[in-house]
């Protein structure tokens, strides 16, 4: 059985009004566990370890700024968080604009390695998460694999985001495959069928999902992450819409 965890991004607006109450609808729903947008509301980190362990949630991951990724002053205290909250892996959520060339992809590379070797001593490990513009070439190569070819793939992972992919117009599998060893996450997005090609529900949308997951399997992801960055039809709803359908076509 395939784990499937909610990015909380999904849910952000639900949770800023009640977190505890948000987890346990979640856990209610039947995913595995959550990944971490950086608000945990007003509790501490054992507070989430102590909570998300009663309601049977791992703590996968979580979503940080460039700017906490740069400065290990920055990263430690984030890093001891997400250690006591029981995290395996903690990422890059967003590239700001100005940094998107050749050049700013691989500071970016060298960046990540940095972070990744402070957070091995922890037994975190480092991951980038794409968007649709990592998929703009220079010369012969995309942004994304010069961040990856700038990095020690033992150390710095990836957690590929199909939709952007498909955004991007793209095949996911393709690159699904080409990440094979390095893809322990994956975020399971879907697209409309409409013109605007924006966020839909998980299954009700055009993307193929079960190429996906099969290719995901065959790469080592460990964790299928569903994420909505606008959700059709209110947040916990479309979480659990989503999730229904991972089960109801046999993808979990």
């Amino acid at each position: 059985m395939r784990k499937i965890a909610l990015q909380l991004y999904t849910v952000r607006e639900t949770a800023q009004k009640d977190f505890i109450a948000t987890l346990k609808e979640i856990a209610a729903i039947g995913y595995d566990g959550i990944e971490l947008a950086g608000y945990i509301g007003d509790m501490t980190a054992r507070e989430v370890y102590t909570i998300t362990r009663d309601l049977g949630l791992t703590v996968v991951s979580g979503h940080i700024n460039l700017d906490t990724l740069s400065s290990p002053k920055r990263l430690e205290p984030v890093i001891a968080d997400y250690m006591t909250m029981g995290a395996r892996y903690l990422g890059l959520a967003w590239l700001p604009v100005e940094q998107r060339t050749a050049a700013g992809y691989q500071r970016l590379g060298q960046t990540l390695e940095r972070a990744a070797i402070l957070c091995s001593k922890h037994d975190l490990t480092i991951f980038h998460h794409n968007h649709d513009f990592e998929f703009q070439t220079f010369g012969n190569r995309t942004g994304l694999e010069i961040v990856l070819e700038n990095t020690d793939p033992f150390l710095v992972k990836a957690e590929f985001d199909v939709y952007w992919a498909q955004f991007a117009g793209l095949n996911p599998v393709d690159w699904i495959k080409k990440l094979d060893g390095r893809l322990p996450l994956l975020h399971v997005k879907d697209m409309s069928k409409d013109e605007s090609r924006t966020f839909e529900i998980v299954g009700e949308g055009v993307i193929d999902f079960a190429p996906i997951f099969k290719a995901g399997d065959a790469s080592g992801v460990e964790w299928y992450i569903v994420e909505q960055d606008k959700c059709p039809k209110g947040e916990l709803e479309s979480a659990r819409l989503s999730f229904d359908h991972i089960v109801e076509r046999s993808w979990r």
